[in-house]
């Protein structure tokens, strides 16, 4: 039985927002400072900048272009969007993509409760008046039970905004997503009037061009846009199912991607004018060496469990501020909000994907408040685990992207044209054609130039990050990459293998229990495009003509009368069914 079609977005700005929303998060307000920091020169930023911008282009906007166009084409999750373009023997790989954002969703829930701690307490208790007690603040809450009273509440918050779907979630991120956004643009208008911020934007913005040729930084630059995007993650495969046509996918995955970089790059500056103008109040001087390096110091301490700048330095950077208590409550409300709308998303993937094997959604919904809960606990318990499950899941990103950009070059092979895997160019370009460009209607056109990027830049990408990481990891000695400690290789390696080989496994032994591979339309489908359509209320003839001269037939139906889709060549589908033919 083919599954209900699934609602959709009320409107263009619901949709823009929900988007928005679910990339905007804490990795821009509070992460791409501090890897800015980390990749700076003794004169300035501007290297890492120029380098992360690229990558945006070349990685983030074609990864996420992909997402779009396989939700909003199959109206399916990542596993069953692979079963439909693919066949049923690569669901596990569309697994991965599923697996890699629920391992980010079960941690990132404890810090998203961290926000919700802090943004109580700067409200109830003053502010640190310096590195230590900010220290102990953090230390105090980290070693209490308050981590997991505070991942439950997220979890619930979360499951009760996305109790009936887009309905309900769609109008949390139109109040969420736009006081997050007038609170990050409120804040860089406040940091600009501070004395001497103008010499942290003038950092920010100057170059080394040394840097060029150093390579941690392009590995963090493309690692960065990866977690700042969400390119990789799945999250824009489930928001697409809820976009009718009409909706332009190439318009969503160029513009939402930049707008996100604008923030990114906004709470850069914010952070980089309030750090500099404290320190220069404190006595430091930007123009010595030695007390610039003070100053970027602060803004690349990486604290226990990456916390450092968020957690400590800003409450204790708000406290010599006017009116700093009050900035700092708008600072973690905002954070809040941004990590809220992320989780939104998260979870939103792992229902989604639960309903496509055939779950109903009032069952899968408190299945996955449970898994991410428990899944999640261990990081409330013990913050090394939560560094553990950050190691590996971050990175697992770029593993993600280019699971996706495998669907693309090999959906021609899958389509039996012949030739194999050596015409990798043909398949990225059929993608393009049928589920991008002759699929949408009004949207921008997607250039060939995104299907050679897609076949034969984006895997060396991927690959030579892969490498380098690998290679980067083998040489740290404390500890060695062996040990299984919670920033090594072996503890990477050995979770994604353990992983690897249950989807595979499922895959093998129960893909046949899963209805999957077949491809639902919705109403949507049907009134968005009525030039295709012939016939009457009780039959139905939608042909969609691909490049190799197959047609492709649609079927749905509605509350009043079974519709029935007829193929050219005279086979019937009746209601209930859907297929390719």
């Amino acid at each position: 039985m083919a599954q209900d079609p699934p609602p959709m977005f009320s409107n263009t700005i619901a949709l823009c927002l929900s988007c928005l929303g679910c990339v905007v998060g804490t990795g821009n307000i509070w992460r791409f400072p501090r890897i800015v920091a980390n990749n700076a020169g003794d004169t300035g930023c501007l290297v890492f900048l120029l380098v992360w911008f690229l990558f945006l282009l070349l990685w983030s906007i074609p990864v996420i272009l992909i997402e779009y166009s396989i939700g909003r084409f199959t109206r399916r999750g990542p596993v069953e969007s692979f079963a439909v373009l693919l066949g049923k023997g690569y669901r596990w790989i569309g697994g991965w993509v599923f697996m890699v954002n629920l391992g980010i969703c079960c941690y990132y829930s404890v810090v998203l409760g961290w926000c919700f701690y802090y943004f109580i307490h700067v409200c109830v208790y003053p502010l640190p008046e310096n590195e230590m007690l900010a220290k102990d603040i953090f230390t105090t809450m980290a070693d209490s039970y308050y981590p997991v009273l505070t991942h439950a509440c997220s979890v619930l918050f979360v499951t009760l905004i996305i109790m009936r779907s887009v309905s309900t979630f769609e109008k949390v991120n139109m109040v969420f997503v736009p006081i997050l956004l007038m609170i990050v643009f409120g804040s860089f208008i406040y940091a600009l009037t501070l004395p001497d911020a103008t010499e942290g934007i003038k950092y920010l913005l100057r170059p080394e061009w040394a840097l060029f040729g150093r390579a941690r930084l392009w590995v963090d630059a493309i690692s960065q846009n990866a977690w700042d995007t969400g390119a990789g993650a799945g999250l824009f495969i489930v928001y697409s199912i809820y976009m009718p046509r009409k909706n332009g996918v190439v318009r969503f995955g160029t513009l939402i991607p930049l707008c996100n970089n604008v923030v990114s790059f906004i709470s850069a500056m914010t952070t980089m004018a309030t750090v500099f103008h404290v320190n220069i109040k404190n006595g430091l001087d930007p123009d010595k060496p030695e007390d610039l390096k003070k100053i970027v110091a602060v803004l690349s301490d990486n604290g226990e469990a990456n916390t450092g700048l968020t957690f400590v330095w800003i409450p204790t950077l708000y406290n010599t501020l006017p009116n700093g208590r009050v900035l700092a409550v708008f600072f973690f409300l905002c954070l809040a909000f941004a990590g809220l709308s992320s989780m939104v998303a998260q979870m939103e993937l792992v229902i989604r994907t639960l309903e496509d094997l055939g779950a109903k959604r009032k069952y899968a919904l408190p299945c996955t408040s449970v898994v991410v809960f428990l899944f999640g606990l261990p990081s409330a318990l013990n913050i090394r685990i939560l560094v553990n499950q950050d190691f590996v899941w971050g990175f697992g990103l770029i593993l993600s992207g280019f699971a996706l950009i495998f669907l693309v070059f090999w959906y021609d092979t899958h389509a039996g044209k012949g030739n194999m895997c050596l015409n990798f160019l043909a398949g990225a370009n059929r993608f393009r054609k049928e589920v991008v460009n002759d699929y949408g209607i009004g949207d921008w056109q997607l250039p060939l130039l995104w299907a050679i990027l897609v076949t034969f830049v984006n895997p060396l990408e991927a690959i030579g990050m892969i490498g380098w990481w690998v290679y980067d990891q083998a040489q740290i000695t404390d500890p060695p990459w062996w040990a299984y400690e919670p920033e090594t290789l072996y503890a990477a390696i050995t979770q994604w293998c353990f992983w690897l080989l249950v989807l595979i496994s499922l895959n093998i032994f129960c893909g046949d229990r899963f209805q999957g591979g077949a491809r639902t339309y919705s109403q949507f489908d049907l009134e968005d495009d009525p030039d295709n359509i012939v016939g009457n209320q009780h039959e139905v003839t939608l042909l969609r003509s691909g490049s190799s001269g197959s047609n492709r037939l649609v079927s749905s139906m509605t509350e009043k009368s079974p519709l029935v889709a007829q193929s050219q060549e005279g086979i019937t589908l009746y209601a209930n069914e859907s297929t390719f033919l």
